[in-house]
């Protein structure tokens, strides 16, 4: 059982914080695109050629990082309420 809730746990510690990953590698990406593309276009100097869709890239980074936000939104609040909820049943 002990080793149930250290899942659990481990699970939802997952779900609460693993929304980051995807939001710094979005700006890590978005800093990539500054130094390898823009920066050396400004300075006149020979472009570098990259393929790489950096922007595009960069914005599913986001939208995966900001919709397992909104999950993760709406689960605390969720468990939120139903504690609100409960107590609310206890005192009565």
């Amino acid at each position: 059982m002990k080793t149930r809730n250290r899942i659990v746990g481990a699970g939802i510690a997952l779900l609460s914080a693993g929304w980051l990953f995807p939001m710094w590698l979005g700006v890590s990406t978005c800093l990539s695109f500054w130094t390898k593309e823009v920066w050396p276009t400004l300075l006149k100097e020979p472009y570098p050629g990259n393929s790489f869709p950096f922007l595009g890239f960069a914005g599913d980074c986001f939208a995966w990082g900001f919709a397992w936000l909104g999950v993760v939104v709406v689960f605390w609040s969720y468990v939120g309420f139903s504690a609100f909820l409960r107590l609310g049943e206890a005192r009565a």
